[in-house]
């Protein structure tokens, strides 16, 4: 993302921009293992405060949101997790899916390894 001023962490996985209440919201994807769960919300957020000031002033909005989604390994949600789905307007319904995606996707990864397949 280019800015005005050089910003080190200037590529979040998804930029929306609601135009009609001037909101900027920046989602950062994150799967770490359960351990670091809390740690890698924290990181996503202070990660991305700079490029939020920048986009609030750059692209005239009022406010820039930042949202981590942060499922580990094995299916693990935050406790903010709701309220991160409510920043982004989706339901909880969505939780599920996103739980089984990276569940199926971890069981992929550890049986493509253990059987050594192309």
């Amino acid at each position: 993302m280019i800015t005005d001023r050089y910003i080190t962490a200037n590529r979040p996985d998804i930029v929306l921009v609601d135009r009609s209440v001037r909101r900027a919201i920046i989602v950062d994807i994150t799967i770490p293992h359960d351990d670091n769960l809390v740690k890698a919300e924290k990181e996503k957020v202070s990660k991305y405060l700079d490029l939020a000031h920048e986009i609030t002033a750059m692209w005239n909005v009022e406010s820039t949101v930042i949202v981590p989604i942060v499922v580990s390994v094995n299916g693990l949600l935050a406790k903010c997790f709701d309220q991160h789905l409510k920043k982004l307007s989706l339901g909880c319904w969505i939780k599920g899916r996103i739980q089984k995606a990276v569940v199926l996707e971890t069981a992929r990864i550890v049986r493509r390894f253990l059987t050594l397949e192309p």
